[in-house]
């Protein structure tokens, strides 16, 4: 009976291996595999979802705004030509500047599944949100003319530091409208963020990126 134990113990030692091996190759098995149709759909509704004010923002820029403002009056220009003096204003202020994408703008074209199985999306085109200018912070320096008033110089300072917020807003839009790997980097992780969890509750096990920045410039995001 003993010389018998031997031979049956290692048939059912293999049977259970066997049987071990395909509970752990069920998971997945069963993991439903998503269509290109299917991944872009989520990505496209996770994205609509996440932005119910239409604008996801994915990252700041902090800046500093130079104002300068000069003016001249002249007493009869022309005839008499009397300068009464130039007076100047500048304002410096740093300031934070908030930059992303409308939702909107997202088009089903820019997302795709590769034949590796990688999800590729294309960075949208990022635009400002908005400008915080640090007024606690601003620096400013005046220069009055010799015969103008006080009360002229000070609408000379008034009008420059008008000019603060739309000077930060032209230097965010100028930044962004270069190269702006950086701003790109950062965009591209808070859609993974976003996206991530949606494609795995979606049935997409461990799902793999790849962010297309701009021309040439591909960041991968393993799963």
């Amino acid at each position: 009976m003993r010389r018998r134990a031997g031979p049956l113990a290692f048939v059912a030692l293999l049977v259970i291996a066997a049987l071990a091996g395909v509970v752990a190759f069920l998971p997945r098995v069963l993991v439903p595999k998503l269509s290109e149709e299917q991944v872009r759909q989520t990505v496209l509704t996770t994205i609509e979802r996440e932005t119910p004010a239409a604008f996801l923002i994915t990252g700041t820029l902090d800046a500093t705004a130079t104002v300068a403002l000069r003016s001249t009056k002249t007493v009869l220009p022309g005839v008499l030509d009397l300068r009464l003096g130039t007076s100047t204003a500048t304002v410096r202020v740093p300031g934070r500047i908030a930059y992303g994408f409308d939702a909107r703008s997202v088009r089903a074209s820019a997302v795709r599944v590769a034949e590796d199985g990688a999800v590729e999306v294309d960075v949208p085109a990022l635009t400002v949100f908005s400008v915080e200018p640090d007024l606690r912070a601003m620096q400013v320096q005046t220069e009055r003319g010799w015969a103008r008033s006080s009360e002229s110089l000070r609408a000379l300072e008034t009008e420059a530091l008008r000019g603060v917020q739309d000077a930060l807003r032209r230097q965010g839009a100028a930044y962004l409208a270069g190269d702006a790997v950086q701003a790109r980097a950062n965009t591209a992780r808070a859609l993974e963020t976003m996206l991530r969890p949606a494609l795995v509750a979606a049935g997409l096990e461990a799902p793999r990126f790849r962010f297309r920045l701009g021309p040439g410039l591909v960041q991968e995001r393993p799963g």
